[in-house]
């Protein structure tokens, strides 16, 4: 009988081990991939799917905040739209001292809904392929972080794109990083306008 007791003790633990080493399991692996999805998110202009992070850098924070207000403005005026969603697809590209991962790109909110796999596969295998690990806020790897950003030219233009003709935006940046690393510091984003929204198309 003791016996019988003991065995049924055994198992019980092991299947109590087992639920547990499930959960932490689990729990992990949720924080890791929904870090800046659910426990960060601080603000949402939720018509646009555009959010902001508690992780996000003071420069986004401050640009998102001017986006807000210019998507507050009736009627909108897609000039400033498009200079703010360079911005902030910039600085959330280029920043990699907040990212948790190799695989958490920035800027794919920004992205037409058609490019936003390939860009992540292919920041995944060059910019951001080095990115260490970092659940703990404890990470020592030295990394860039846009300080400053400017607009230097906007131009209105047509772009086709998969066959359809769009109003665009061609939206020239430069900037700065806190710390030169070596990394880019200049684009010219191509911007369509899709059903009142803006997108970011084409990046050279």
């Amino acid at each position: 009988m003791n016996k019988k007791s003991d065995i049924k003790m055994i198992i019980m633990f092991i299947i109590i081990g087992v639920l547990l080493f499930g959960f932490i399991g689990y729990k992990v692996k949720s924080d890791f991939f929904t870090k800046d999805e659910v426990h960060k998110k601080l603000l949402s202009l939720d018509l646009y799917g555009y959010t902001l992070s508690k992780s996000d850098t003071s420069l986004y924070k401050d640009n998102f905040k001017t986006l807000e207000a210019v998507l507050n403005e009736k009627p909108i005026n897609y000039s400033d739209y498009a200079k703010q969603v360079s911005k902030l697809f910039v600085i959330d590209v280029f920043t990699l001292t907040n990212k948790v991962s190799s695989t958490d790109i920035g800027g794919i909110e920004f992205l037409h809904k058609k490019l936003k796999d390939n860009f992540k596969e292919n920041m995944g295998a060059t910019l951001y392929k080095n990115v260490e690990i970092n659940l703990d806020g404890k990470r020592t790897q030295e990394l860039p972080e846009v300080s400053s950003i400017e607009v230097t030219d906007i131009t209105e233009s047509k772009y086709t794109y998969n066959e359809i003709e769009y109003d665009a935006y061609l939206v020239t940046l430069n900037w700065e990083y806190k710390k030169d690393l070596g990394y880019a510091k200049s684009i010219k984003l191509t911007l369509i306008k899709d059903s009142d929204k803006l997108y970011v198309v084409k990046g050279e």
